[in-house]
């Protein structure tokens, strides 16, 4: 362990020790509409931090504590299928799903303005339709990246009707927050979460704000932008 590293690690154990300090940041929900043929998508990002020296004057001494400052950067996370092709037909099988958690790399990293104007880095790669904030404390997102670190490595299957991209972010956030979303539609033989319904829902709940609102694109049906549409526009986007 170089000093730079051990160092990082004394002031991490020193801060454990104050739990009086609080740190405020944020967590994202990353959305993608259901829109003329695209299926939409729904992810997860949140604050990463810097530990910081803050000084207080106590009794005419100066007292120094070690507090933890959100940056600019994002820890991204999300749940695709292994193919990305919907079938009304196959939405309650189970399917190789696939986890990430990014940026993988230092250089490539993901903040609330790349979100904004250029989307997220592996599947996309066009501007988000919208984004949504909760605010929180760096005790509430440790947890939280441990909740969602642990969903990757029980690596559940991919299920449209019961467990898909709109199913891991909603898990996450009533587990840890309390929240309860109504985010279900019927879809051809059965109900699915889906990310234009959950979008309305979470818009309408106490705590969330709007950073980038994805406007009439969420006002459509899954049914009808995704399964319709595509029936008659053969060379929609997936």
């Amino acid at each position: 362990m170089n000093l730079k590293r051990y160092i990082l690690v004394l002031l991490f154990l020193f801060f454990l020790l104050q739990p009086e300090v609080k740190s405020y940041a944020n967590v994202y929900i990353v959305f993608y509409a259901t829109y003329q043929g695209k299926t939409g998508h729904v992810g997860i990002a949140v604050s990463e931090y810097n530990f910081v020296v803050l000084e207080e004057v106590i009794n005419g001494s100066k007292i120094e504590k070690i507090d933890t400052q959100a940056n600019s950067e994002l820890l991204y996370y999300d749940f695709w299928p292994n193919e990305d092709q919907f079938s009304v037909w196959n939405t309650g099988k189970n399917i190789e799903g696939v986890y990430y958690k990014l940026p993988i790399a230092k250089e490539n990293e993901i903040t609330v303005s790349t979100l904004y104007q250029k989307g997220i880095p592996h599947k996309e790669y066009y501007p988000v339709d919208g984004i949504l904030k909760i605010s929180t404390t760096w005790s509430q997102d440790q947890q939280l990246r441990k909740i969602l670190d642990k969903k990757i490595v029980l690596n559940k299957p991919f299920n449209g009707r019961r467990y898909n991209c709109c199913d891991f972010v909603i898990e996450v956030l009533e587990n840890q927050f309390g929240f309860s979303f109504k985010a279900k539609e019927f879809i051809g033989l059965g109900w699915s979460s889906t990310p234009n319904k959950l979008y309305r829902s979470m818009k309408d709940t106490p705590g969330f704000m709007i950073i980038k609102d994805a406007g009439n694109k969420m006002n459509g049906t899954f049914f009808g932008q995704r399964v319709i549409y595509k029936l008659f526009n053969k060379k929609a986007a997936h």
